[in-house]
């Protein structure tokens, strides 16, 4: 009977394992800017990396809207964080830092 509770257990806490895909954090950063998932990627989130006076933004997609950019400004200075939480995740995301007349600098989409 040992043998067989040992075998039942295995199968179960494999098919646990198995049954879920695990949600990876995504992480973009350019210059002044931080830009990441968190909550298993259901929340997006901007931190503001220097103080240099300008604004942090992410830049996002969520899968319930999948060709709409959503934007996050940090407007709050350096060193602070700004979040925005949905009920579907993220699945893209890319950091961007304001630029005084001219177009913002991004880093490259994560994925």
């Amino acid at each position: 009977m040992r043998t067989l509770t040992k075998a039942a257990c295995t199968v179960a806490g494999i098919a646990a394992l198995c049954g879920s895909a695990p949600a990876f954090a995504l992480t973009a950063s350019t210059d002044g800017s931080k830009a990441y998932t968190s909550n298993s990627n259901l929340t997006a989130n901007v931190e503001d990396t220097k103080a240099d006076s300008r604004s942090a933004k992410g830049e996002y997609y969520r899968k319930a809207e999948p060709g709409v950019t959503k934007n996050l400004w940090n407007k709050s200075g350096s060193g602070t964080t700004v979040s925005s939480t949905g009920s579907t995740v993220v699945y893209q995301i890319r950091a961007c830092r304001q630029e005084q007349a001219a177009p913002d600098t991004c880093s490259k989409w994560v994925a």
